[in-house]
């Protein structure tokens, strides 16, 4: 197994991979067992699901599945699960698959037009070993497991089996059977779809007891933040930075802290293998007045940084986001995205380091008394709102295809609930929102929300995804009690700026973090996109856009059909099946 598998409690995927257990089995009296697919959120009141799991896994793919146990609170409080190794064609092997536990938070306030209600939500992915939140007083309650498996990348294709030990607190136990089919082919060990998700390191530093106000990190922290990053890299996406690669915070620009800088890029590149990295460099520091009297030492630091990833085999990875150039509202701020602009392209043509520029904003500015960004900017980072606007629209002008004409890129992001008004007039103003808008990452929406967007991307030409953060813990609340992080106005955003918890060692037995089901749903979209291009790159992009039209037509018009889904994923797993046997027919 890779290095990049081994965080505080390996992360898990989706929907391909995956298990035939027969479903609905009694267990001891009032328990019952039953399992559903890694899309269904399974809330403590839901009827037991009838699908018989199928899944199916590409090699070097991460797929999850839910055992979930019903039955009276003290009866199933304590229940323990664990997992056999799985056994394939030729005396291969699949390692024994992570079992969590599911931990349910509280939405007191619905979301901006959320189709859910508040209520108990299972969010949180716990290990085992941390102790049971308290249950809720009813007759008969849910207890799902979450089951990751992991097919390492050598694994021979064909049927595995392997065995669930469901061990009651009464001291019975049950047995189910699982069987996973591996697909003769293997993800890239890098997305397709790239991405920049934010993290930032001293909220974390804070939220474990760190004092860093001299910004080192010390050697127990560090451990920490590498689980954090490890764990988003554990799902396909690539943090906007990284502690480890960036300068000493005494002496930023000596050859000891080049040194560490190389160290800290091998780890995260070579032996994580991260997608991509931004290059650490900011307004003030580690040069001063990059934009002005520091410009040469900016751009001597900068060319050193880029040899050091070429060196690495790894500089087309590094780009650049600035905080400071986030969703720019005036003309000085455009002001200020030009001059950087021009910084980059100063490098491209004098220095041949060519680092993209990633701007948070769409393409058309919100004032034409602005001015253009065309030019000082490599990558746009659209909201999936301004996606839409511009390439569905009744009015759409199309800019975004343009701009990849002239050889930028269209990456895209959500954030809150921002749909433009002009998607809810074609539908008629409606008061909740579920499906077919522009995709909204909240708690109480729909699972598929978070997932679509590979197949969105993948059919409009946007190539990568970014999000504002992924550890917003307000300093006043409890994130593992109450979903609510960020309120705003009179609304609440259920989850927004949150993937993962922070796990503590006197209520979880060790520091460190925990995944959320909402990140295994972004793993399957970043995974599905892979399907996508792995098909499209070998020829067959009419074969992958029909299958994708089935229930994925646009950023303002796809279904909620985790079925239709499937079948399109299983879709382009046998037509590459058929291609990797020479078979002619995969068209």
């Amino acid at each position: 197994m890779n290095a990049r598998l081994t965080s505080f409690h390996r992360s898990a995927a989706s929907s391909v991979c995956l298990a035939v257990i027969a479903v609905t089995n009694a267990v001891a009296g009032t328990v019952s067992v039953w399992t559903t697919h890694c899309m269904d959120r399974v809330m403590r009141d839901s009827p037991p699901s009838a699908w018989k799991a199928a899944i199916s896994c590409a090699r070097g793919e991460w797929e999850g599945l839910q055992l979930v146990v019903n039955g009276k609170p003290s009866a199933i409080k304590g229940t323990a699960v664990a997992a056999s190794a799985l056994q394939g064609p030729g005396g291969s092997v699949i390692p024994a698959p992570v079992v969590l536990r599911e931990h349910y938070v509280a939405i007191k306030h619905s979301s901006e037009s959320a189709p859910l209600p508040a209520g108990d939500y299972p969010d949180a992915l716990v290990p085992q070993t941390v102790p049971w939140q308290r249950l809720p007083d009813r007759a008969a309650i849910n207890q799902p497991f979450w089951v990751d498996v992991y097919v390492p990348p050598e694994s021979k294709p064909g049927d595995y089996t392997g065995r669930l030990l469901i061990s009651l607190p009464d001291g019975t136990t049950q047995t189910q059977d699982m069987v996973v089919h591996v697909w003769d082919f293997a993800l890239p060990d890098t997305p397709t779809l790239k991405s920049s998700i934010f993290i930032v390191w001293r909220r974390i530093a804070k939220v474990h007891g760190f004092d860093v106000s001299d910004n080192e990190a010390p050697p127990q922290l560090r451990h920490i933040l590498d689980d954090y990053y490890d764990m988003l890299v554990e799902h396909r996406l690539s943090p906007h930075e990284v502690w480890a690669t960036y300068p000493d915070p005494v002496d930023p620009l000596s050859d000891a802290s080049f040194q560490r800088m190389q160290d800290g890029l091998r780890q995260h590149l070579l032996q994580r293998r991260a997608g991509l990295i931004g290059l650490p460099l900011w307004p003030d520091w580690p040069v001063s007045d990059p934009l002005g009297k520091g410009r040469e030492a900016a751009l001597d630091y900068v060319v050193r940084y880029h040899r050091m990833c070429e060196k690495l085999g790894c500089a087309s990875r590094l780009y650049k986001i600035f905080g400071e150039l986030d969703e720019p509202k005036s003309k000085e701020d455009y002001d200020r995205v030009r001059a950087w602009g021009t910084f980059f392209h100063e490098l491209r043509e004098h220095r041949s380091v060519n680092i993209p520029l990633l701007v948070t904003e769409q393409i058309e500015p919100e004032n034409p008394e602005w001015g253009s960004l065309a030019g000082s900017v490599d990558i746009w980072d659209a909201h999936v709102g301004d996606v839409w606007r511009d390439l569905e629209a009744p009015d759409a002008k199309q800019l975004i295809p343009s701009r990849i004409k002239a050889g930028d890129q269209v990456w895209t992001y959500p954030a809150l609930v921002q749909t433009p008004d002009a998607w809810k007039a074609l539908h008629g103003h409606p008061t909740t929102l579920g499906a077919g808008q522009p995709p909204v990452w909240l708690t109480d929406y729909p699972p598929m929300n978070y997932r679509i967007l590979g197949w969105l991307c993948a059919r409009q030409g946007i190539t990568g995804i970014s999000y504002w953060d992924t550890s917003y813990w307000p300093e006043d609340h409890d994130v593992w009690t109450d979903n609510g992080t960020y309120p705003h106005g009179e609304s609440t955003y259920n989850g927004d700026g949150f993937l993962i918890y922070p796990a503590h060692l006197e209520s979880h037995g060790r520091e460190g973090p925990v995944a959320s089901l909402r990140l295994k749903w972004l793993r399957e979209c970043m995974d599905d996109h892979d399907y996508l291009q792995l098909l499209r790159d070998r020829g067959f992009d009419r074969t992958a856009m029909d299958l994708s039209a089935t229930f994925a037509r646009g950023f303002g018009d796809w279904k909620d059909d985790i079925a239709a889904l499937m079948r399109a994923r299983d879709g382009i797993a046998e037509a590459l099946e058929r291609l990797n046997n020479h078979k002619p027919e995969a068209q």
